[in-house]
């Protein structure tokens, strides 16, 4: 933590954020910065999507307690939250990590599926525009191989979610084993 806090003084960053970690390591490092008057972290860089919402239990309200956004990596789960669950990709095919959801319950993707269709937009922009509506996201990061599909991410902003279409998607998660760590 001082070498952040060096780099921060120093002006090479103003900022410092952590990523992929245990609830009880960000809460220790936050906990020694603040008692040391070092810089403490603004952000945390998470696993988080409608596939993956183990953060939820500890993480986020760990978060809120100190005040520090969360910034979800992998909001569209590799891409399975963007397409129906039999459609092929070039990705699904060469992506050696696009498995890490094989264990998810097949219901989230088939809901985000029917709820695009019911407003006419695309699966990016649900999935988008669930995590953007969960309390303690800041910004999701995505991740994209061409313009249209950015574009696509960016309409998600203009996407409303209602509480139902929320507890839809959300009521078929089920606990899964820590990824990302």
């Amino acid at each position: 933590m001082q070498a952040l806090h060096d780099v921060v003084k120093a002006g090479y960053v103003r900022y410092i954020g952590m990523s992929s970690c245990y609830a009880y390591q960000f809460h220790a490092m936050q906990n020694y910065a603040i008692s040391h008057n070092l810089t403490p972290f603004i952000s945390m860089q998470n696993h988080y999507n409608l596939l993956y919402r183990e953060e939820e239990r500890e993480m986020f309200p760990t978060l809120k307690m100190f005040g520090v956004g969360a910034i979800p990596w992998s909001p569209l789960a590799r891409g399975v939250l963007t397409r129906p669950l039999n459609a092929a990709t070039k990705r699904s095919q060469t992506d050696d990590w696009f498995g890490l959801y094989k264990d998810s319950p097949p219901e989230i993707v088939n809901r985000v599926e029917e709820l695009a269709k019911k407003k006419g937009v695309t699966m990016a922009q649900i999935s988008t525009a669930w995590i953007m509506a969960k309390d303690g996201v800041t910004a999701p990061i995505v991740g994209t191989t061409n313009l249209k599909n950015l574009e696509d991410l960016i309409a998600s902003v203009n996407v409303t979610l209602s509480e139902d279409e929320m507890k839809y998607l959300e009521e078929a998660y089920r606990p899964s084993a820590i990824l990302g760590h």
